[in-house]
């Protein structure tokens, strides 16, 4: 991604085109085997990670962009995705997963109700309003966490799962990602201590190069042959020292990157 304040618009401007003409190639040329043995082209039915991503920001901005003058409009927000995602757990209406993303980006409500979780956080810390104190801000997010805690053992009977996307596995991990941030808040804004986090920095700054990164690696290593790693150090505490070191190597290729201004962005 080009800096935005270069002094050579004209070729960041070419290498912006040059790259949506490559992108519009690759997914003309895209080629997959089917179930049956035959090619196929791009099955636009299950987006993977980075698709899902963007069709939950989607279905958030639906609900946030036209109602975001008002306050408390997450919060309303979040309680009818809440509500939505419990009935659709509980099979008391048509299973909303079979209808397509494209139609129905909402899916089951479990992935916006997360992500309308931190649209609510960001209205109690981060929005501009020097009339509410910190210390109220606070109380009101701890506050908040404890009511999806709540809520998330009082839907405990529906399930607590990650693959099915149940009401109380979304609203666990929302109020505890709300008190994890909290602290980073008081520790990184409040107390400015910043310093004993800088070898992360690259990921926050560069996130969607450092998710990416992983994947590029295992490609270079499968076109070079190198299996070392598959059979060794996987399991048990080699498998944890291991972890750490590719975790921290990651972290140092995209902390190179980032100064020498390689970004990607959504």
């Amino acid at each position: 991604m080009p800096p935005r304040d270069t002094r050579r618009p004209g070729l960041y401007r070419a290498l912006r085109i040059v790259g949506l003409l490559l992108l519009i190639f690759v997914f003309a040329i895209f080629r997959r085997t089917d179930s049956d043995g035959s090619p196929a082209w791009i099955d636009g039915s299950y987006p993977e990670i980075l698709g899902l991503i963007g069709y939950t920001y989607f279905a958030v901005a639906l609900l946030y962009v036209p109602t975001r003058r008002w306050k408390w409009a997450p919060f309303v927000w979040l309680a009818l995705l809440t509500a939505f995602c419990a009935v659709a757990t509980a099979h008391l209406i048509p299973s909303p997963e079979r209808i397509p993303l494209y139609f129905w980006p909402f899916s089951n409500g479990s992935w916006a109700l997360i992500t309308m979780a931190g649209a609510a956080t960001s209205i109690i810390l981060l929005r501009p309003d020097t009339t509410v104190p910190i210390r109220s801000r606070v109380l009101f997010a701890v506050a908040f966490a404890l009511t999806m805690l709540a809520a998330a053992w009082l839907l405990a009977p529906l399930g607590t799962s990650k693959i099915r996307a149940t009401p109380t596995w979304c609203l666990a991990s929302s109020g505890a990602a709300v008190l994890a941030f909290l602290l980073l808040y008081w520790i990184c804004d409040l107390r400015a201590s910043t310093r004993w986090a800088a070898f992360v920095r690259p990921a926050g700054e560069n996130t969607l190069l450092t998710y990416l990164l992983p994947d590029l690696y295992f490609d270079l290593a499968a076109c070079l042959g190198f299996t070392y790693l598959n059979h060794h150090f996987n399991a048990g505490l080699p498998g944890v020292v291991r972890s750490v070191v590719f975790t921290a190597f990651i972290l140092a290729v995209a902390g190179i990157l980032t100064r020498m201004r390689i970004h990607l962005q959504l």
